[in-house]
């Protein structure tokens, strides 16, 4: 599976395995490498972020991070989804 395809997964009732999880740690990274020349975050679709608990209009980035946080949290340090919305207001701003 990739990276959406194991967010819709979850979302959908089901359990991630730790490859899932593996993938999903993956693309976040990566997001976070690139954030500063990738400004325009597409969007997760409307059940993504109603199982997620986001608001509608939310990234697929912000879901990704959500669910790690609930599935796999950092030890030390920001949750993810903190850092996300840090990074999404200094965008804006």
């Amino acid at each position: 599976m990739d990276w959406k395809t194991s967010l819709d997964w979850y979302c959908s009732g089901n359990i991630l395995e730790e490859e899932d999880l593996e993938l999903l740690e993956k693309h976040y990274q990566q997001v976070i490498k690139e954030i500063d020349t990738n400004l325009s975050l597409e969007l997760a679709p409307k059940h993504i972020c109603n199982q997620t608990n986001i608001p509608e209009g939310s990234s697929w980035f912000t879901a990704v991070a959500v669910v790690l946080d609930r599935l796999n949290p950092v030890k030390t340090g920001k949750p993810r989804s903190l850092i996300v919305d840090q990074l999404r207001r200094k965008q804006s701003s």
